[in-house]
């Protein structure tokens, strides 16, 4: 299943967490362990949030109201979470 979520991913080097789901016809929170396999081994990366705060409503910030970076945040089970993939693979000629 990893490879698989790599397999559409990686041509398309972002999307968020619902439209993997969606493509895989799962739930968010069912993609999510496997998305934590694939950022434990540096296969994707969360995109860090870029809420500065103003709405005082979000718990899935991964950046400050100060802009500053928290390292240590969990990625929550988020449909619109963005991920990205870290691998580049060349295509066939």
């Amino acid at each position: 299943m990893l490879d698989q979520i790599m397999d559409v991913l990686t041509p398309r080097r972002m999307m968020t967490v619902g439209n993997l789901a969606l493509h895989f016809d799962m739930e968010p929170d069912e993609l999510h362990p496997r998305l934590q396999q694939l950022d434990a081994a540096g296969r994707i990366r969360y995109a860090l949030s870029k809420c500065n705060g103003a709405c005082s409503s979000c718990t899935t910030c991964s950046v400050s109201s100060t802009g500053e970076v928290i390292n240590d945040a969990e990625p929550a089970v988020d449909p619109t979470a963005i991920i990205i993939s870290l691998e580049i693979r060349k295509q066939d000629d």
